[in-house]
């Protein structure tokens, strides 16, 4: 800061250059110098400038610094300019909860007014830390505190599970504790079922049941031991052996094992009747038995590799299918049972002429139209319904139109010469379904119509 005595100044410039315009006045630095305007100073940059308390100065502007002096000449002591200041690390600035401040000057120094710096990382829902994640290192999943989210904590009798605050449940079923604080105690508590209560342990129907059924041991301590115990019923006993009505039984009838330990394996066991023996194969009676019977296979083995009995070669198969619509009606034996889907169920024919539906004679007598409505006769489809208006057997021909297949289309109705005439005249209906009734239908002309009576002239007389 620049100043001199005005009288002194204006002298020395007048002496020197009179009244010429462009005259400098330089002000020593140690003496104020009270000023109107501007002009008063000067020139060389300086500024007429009006302190807080109204007086005014002349004042070299510098860059404002905290020394308790208005250095930048606005009439403000210590108001530092700087658009913004941060102190922190420049990577969290702007990040999460972190703003930069104002600079503003303190004791001596320069101070950084309203800036938010990283914090420790709180639950609130804001990046406290600022390194780009919210509410990190909180647990959500099975704090009941934070269980969720951070301002959901779950209650006195609820623990957090995968997020969700739910009832405290009893998961140790075998410590003799009420964990849950319900008043059941291990296996007593419903939560508990289906939980061990021990080693081959498990509770069930609030008790406890042993389900380890090949250890040698009372795992529930109720004084029986592996199969012996009624909770072991149908359990396995080992491999190949599942528990049965206190014994152990044959369950695995493919292995060539014995399984149980009573000297017997797989189909020769009792146990395995009625039960798998392999594909296709099932024990009956102690022995292997055919059970499928349309694969080309010997499922039980009860043939040669020179003359295998598979299928309905196999006695095994005899009233079995041996394919859609097929049967096996005795050994070597195949018989077409469905008539009426244009396939040579039985192969029985060939290839260039495969015997289908009624070619078969298996089908002779059989319906051969997926709805009914017509039988094979003579190695062919005839209609038998000659009232349903539908081409049962598929010749293009309808009812009485099917002059060789019908000859009836129903009660009071027969067909004659291909079309349907009244028959029954006395009935009040319209059997041939031509609008007419009894004698007003010219087909009951000369028939019966009641009595003694007859039709004639459209009239029952």
């Amino acid at each position: 800061m620049k100043a001199l005595y005005l009288s002194l100044s204006l002298l020395l410039c007048s002496v020197l250059f009179g009244a010429a315009s462009g005259c400098v006045v330089d002000f020593p630095d140690e003496l104020p110098y009270t000023c109107e305007t501007d002009a008063d100073c000067g020139g060389k940059g300086y500024l007429c400038t009006a302190l807080p308390d109204t007086r005014r100065y002349c004042c070299l502007p510098e860059a404002e610094q905290c020394n308790k002096l208005d250095d930048d000449c606005n009439g403000q002591v210590d108001d530092l300019t700087g658009e913004s200041c941060y102190t922190g690390s420049q990577e969290t600035l702007n990040v999460g909860s972190c703003r930069p401040g104002k600079p503003v000057c303190g004791e001596g120094n320069i101070r950084c007014l309203g800036e938010v710096l990283p914090s420790t990382e709180l639950c609130n829902g804001r990046d406290d830390d600022c390194d780009g994640t919210v509410d990190e290192g909180f647990d959500f999943q099975t704090s009941r505190e934070t269980c969720g989210r951070c301002d959901q904590a779950c209650g006195t009798l609820e623990d957090c599970v995968s997020g969700q605050c739910a009832r405290r449940r009893e998961v140790a079923c075998d410590n003799t504790q009420d964990d849950d604080t319900d008043g059941d105690i291990d296996c007593v508590d419903t939560d508990c079922n289906s939980l061990p209560c021990g080693p081959g342990c498990t509770c069930i129907a609030r008790k406890k049941a042993e389900t380890d059924c090949n250890n040698q041991a009372d795992d529930e301590g109720d004084g029986l031991i592996d199969c012996l115990d009624p909770d072991c019923d149908s359990r396995s006993c080992g491999p190949g052996c599942q528990c049965l009505n206190l014994t152990r039984g044959e369950a695995d009838c493919i292995n060539t094992v014995n399984d149980d330990g009573d000297a017997q394996t797989d189909c020769a066991d009792s146990d395995c009747n009625e039960k798998s023996c392999g594909e296709g194969c099932f024990c009956r009676n102690n022995v292997k038995a055919e059970d499928l019977c349309d694969d080309n296979l010997d499922n039980d083995g009860d043939g040669t590799m020179a003359a295998p009995k598979t299928d309905c070669q196999d006695n095994d198969c005899v009233s079995k299918p041996c394919g859609v619509g097929c049967l096996c009606v005795a050994v070597n034996t195949k018989k077409e049972v469905v008539c009426s889907d244009k396939l040579d169920n039985d192969g029985d024919g060939t290839m260039a002429t495969p015997r289908t539906d009624c070619q078969d004679s298996d089908c002779n007598g059989e319906v051969c139209a997926v709805g009914g409505g017509a039988r094979c006769t003579n190695s062919a489809c005839a209609e038998i319904n000659c009232a349903d208006t539908l081409d049962n057997d598929g010749d293009g021909l309808v009812d009485c139109a099917d002059t060789m297949d019908c000859s009836t289309c129903g009660p009071g109705c027969t067909c004659v010469s291909g079309v349907k005439k009244e028959t029954q005249c006395a009935d009040t209906l319209d059997n041939d379904g031509d609008g007419l009734l009894n004698c007003a239908d010219p087909d009951c002309n000369g028939v019966a119509c009641g009595g003694n009576r007859t039709c004639t002239n459209s009239t029952c007389q």
